[in-house]
């Protein structure tokens, strides 16, 4: 071969210098291109597969038309008769202090129409509570590693360090844990309460709101390997609906005050609270799932206007006291007096004693 000259695979022959590189460049720039795509793309790997998840999975809750919302006086035969598609319950009666049997719970499941319904029990992951079946007086002289401090607004309740592994215990990892019992009584899922427990905590704990997110999808996969097509929804914490993980281990979401009370029992939200609220709601409503309104209003009239407005929103309206005993929200109270009113909140508890 002659110095200076090439030869491609079929004999072809081209010189070195710009011959050779006009016929190589193509090919470099080819795999310089698909380098450059698989090096964007990466990241993004298992995108293909959830989209796939969230478009093809099941969503019985989606077609869900109306809800209640209740956990003080559990009554099962007053229950049976409310006529709502869903039941978000306590886990117990009597002060949450004697759980309800897999025959009650069963029972709970066949609406007054004959119709079958969803039966969800509440579980707080962010606060313990003091009349619960875990509950050890001794902690108030020394209390666990978790255990933090009691919420003026919610007596009894006290904030709790979620991430520690002893209160994972309590919460869903043991045996015999607050989730396990919850299964055991044959619920379809749990309803979240304190997710957002992780915002007391971002400035002592900076893995603080990433903590929470594992927490709940933990949570999430414990129970489903115990009973698939266990139901999560959690309440409030919609700042969380940003993440796609956390959308996608959760089956709806519950909302509190979404219209009014943020300062005030019945008062309207700002224009902007509102909005930054339903601008999260919409990133879960493009995955399929829905978004169960409760509000604590005074009024029947107002009761109606707003039913209608959420409705026009496709979310899923209750109306409750703020006690949540299943009572005429209408009824004449002392707001001042009525544990869990901003009023009340504002009158008897110090700034930062509550959450």
């Amino acid at each position: 071969m002659k110095q200076g000259w090439h030869y491609d695979a079929s004999g072809v022959r081209f010189k070195h210098g710009k011959d050779y590189m006009t016929r190589r460049s193509p090919w470099v720039l080819f795999f310089f291109v698909l380098a450059s795509l698989f090096a964007i793309a990466w990241p993004y790997r298992g995108m293909p597969a959830k989209w796939v998840a969230v478009k093809t999975a099941e969503r019985p809750l989606a077609a869900i038309k109306s809800w209640h919302y209740q956990l003080d006086h559990i009554d099962v035969a007053k229950l049976a008769q409310i006529d709502a598609n869903l039941l978000v319950i306590d886990y117990a009666k009597k002060d949450g202090k004697v759980p309800l049997s897999r025959d009650e719970v069963a029972a709970l499941k066949t609406g007054p129409d004959g119709n079958r319904r969803y039966v969800i029990a509440y579980l707080s992951v962010g606060e313990s509570e003091e009349f619960r079946f875990y509950w050890n007086d001794e902690w108030k002289k020394s209390p666990p590693d978790w255990l933090g401090e009691e919420n003026c607004a919610w007596p009894k309740a006290r904030r709790v360090r979620y991430w520690q592994p002893g209160w994972k215990d309590i919460n869903f990892r043991a045996a015999d844990s607050y989730l396990a019992r919850i299964i055991d009584a044959g619920f379809d899922g749990v309803y979240l309460d304190r997710v957002d427990i992780y915002e007391t905590f971002e400035k002592e704990h900076v893995k603080a709101r990433d903590e929470m997110i594992e927490h709940v999808a933990e949570l999430a996969r414990t129970a489903r390997r115990m009973k698939p097509g266990f139901f999560i929804v959690p309440q409030n914490a919609e700042s969380l609906l940003s993440f796609e993980d956390y959308r996608f281990v959760i089956d709806g979401l519950g909302k509190e005050s979404l219209l009014h009370g943020n300062a005030a029992t019945a008062k309207r939200n700002t224009r902007e609270e509102i909005a930054w609220s339903l601008g999260q709601i919409r990133k879960l409503a493009s995955d399929g799932k829905p978004t169960f309104a409760v509000e604590y209003l005074l009024d029947a009239r107002h009761i109606r206007d707003t039913e209608r407005e959420l409705r026009r929103l496709r979310i899923v309206p209750d109306f409750e006291t703020r006690a949540l005993d299943g009572a005429d929200p209408t009824a004449a109270v002392d707001l001042k007096t009525e544990i869990g009113t901003p009023e009340r909140t504002t009158k008897d508890c110090p700034l930062g004693t509550s959450w």
